[in-house]
């Protein structure tokens, strides 16, 4: 009896146990663990900061209000001249370079950052004679200069449109900034000392206004990814990019008082990177 019952006793042993017992009886949870869901997070390192230096024309507005005849004091002064030194045209741009650096507090399909921005601009003239006339030799000397300066500091709110990049990789990121401005400004003499009105008082001040910046970023990790994401895991730098933006400011104490008006609409072009 047992001989003839053996092959079956074998057969049953080496029968394997269900799915069911198996998963009855396992310590372990075989089930894959569920997908959390919520706002998409960007790959990479934590990303909390940007900086920028950008160039662009500048031409501030100091004659807006001016309504007499012929040019504007500031254009009389630094506007196109001929060979005389008489004023002739209005002044050409100069170039402004900008420093720019942002903290970048949260992340909602792109990020939102509080951006301060700073800015320089210088023009300089050969300074006219007191009382020349047009019909001298030249009405500017050519050993004294005159100067403006100003210093444009911008806050800002900032919103980076960059989850297509993120997440698809779309190599275009528009942005948008907003915020007050205030501008520090002097004008200095062909002696180098601070220029001074009729009525004796200094040629330095400041004014308040607004500003808003709109533009485009190039990722430059769509060249070469695999060499991005290693420049991140070694650096902590997220993003480089080349950048173009269209700026508007109105500096002119918001039309209140009679305050220099410095602002101006240009563009900006610029390298910057996200760590």
């Amino acid at each position: 009896m047992i001989t003839a019952f053996a092959p079956y006793v074998l057969v049953l042993a080496s029968t394997p146990p269900s799915e069911a017992a198996i998963r009855r009886d396992a310590t372990v949870d075989l089930e894959p663990p569920p997908k959390k869901k919520g706002l998409y997070k960007p790959p990479g390192s934590p990303q909390r900061w940007e900086i920028e230096i950008k160039f662009g024309p500048y031409v501030p507005d100091v004659d807006r209000n001016y309504s007499g005849v012929g040019f504007g004091p500031y254009a009389t002064i630094f506007g196109e001249t001929n060979d005389n030194g008489v004023t002739i045209d209005e002044p050409k741009w100069r170039v402004m370079p900008v420093l720019a650096a942002e903290w970048q507090f949260a992340y909602v399909a792109g990020r939102f950052g509080l951006g301060l921005q700073v800015g320089f601009f210088r023009a300089k003239a050969n300074a006219p004679y007191e009382d020349a006339a047009p019909t001298d030799e030249s009405v500017r000397s050519s050993a004294d200069e005159v100067r403006f300066g100003m210093v444009p500091l911008a806050l800002q709110l900032v919103y980076r449109f960059e989850m297509p990049a993120d997440r698809w990789g779309i190599p275009i990121v528009p942005y948008a900034k907003f915020g007050p401005v205030y501008a520090f400004w002097w004008s200095r003499d062909g002696s180098g000392s601070l220029s001074r009105n009729s009525e004796g008082e200094p040629g330095h001040g400041g004014t308040w206004g607004w500003q808003v910046n709109a533009g485009g970023m190039l990722r430059l990790d769509a060249i070469e990814p695999r060499l991005a994401r290693s420049v991140d895991k070694a650096t902590g730098i997220n993003h480089t990019y080349l950048f173009g933006e269209y700026q508007l400011s109105q500096i002119n104490n918001f039309e209140v008082g009679d305050a220099m008006s410095l602002g101006d609409g240009t563009w900006f072009a610029g390298l910057a990177i996200e760590f």
